[in-house]
């Protein structure tokens, strides 16, 4: 089976680090990144099989901004999505508001921080599948 490659985005250095080890004791290419324009840049050089990503960075709905970066490009329409929050219900019940076009993203899920590692590798494979 092809290596599948993951980018993961968070400010939390401990929390990349920690699901970056746990992914890649499960045969995972994983690739970090700290900021939006750092993920931005990534992703669109790595063209990565799913993105990790926390909402809540530099401010308040930076996560949201990815999104919103992305939607512009069709490429990345399908590309599955973990977002990663402490408030995974009341971030999922408001994407659609808080995100134009919501539907152009029909692969994204929301996890609790933090993540059980293995809730995140089941997310991972049925998003994968």
């Amino acid at each position: 089976m092809e290596k599948k490659r993951i980018l993961i985005v968070d400010d939390d250095t401990d929390l990349l680090s920690s699901i970056q080890i746990i992914l890649e004791d499960r045969n995972i290419d994983v690739h970090t990144a700290s900021t939006k324009r750092e993920g931005l840049d990534l992703l669109k050089s790595l063209s990565p099989d799913l993105l990790i990503q926390d909402i809540m960075m530099e401010s308040d709905l930076e996560g949201f901004g990815i999104l919103n970066a992305l939607k512009s490009d069709p490429e990345y329409r399908k590309l599955p999505i973990i977002m990663l929050t402490g408030i995974a219900e009341a971030m999922e019940v408001n994407f659609r508001s808080a995100i134009e076009d919501a539907d152009m993203f029909p692969n994204v899920v929301f996890l609790d921080k933090p993540v059980e590692p293995d809730v995140l590798f089941t997310e991972i494979n049925t998003l994968l599948q």
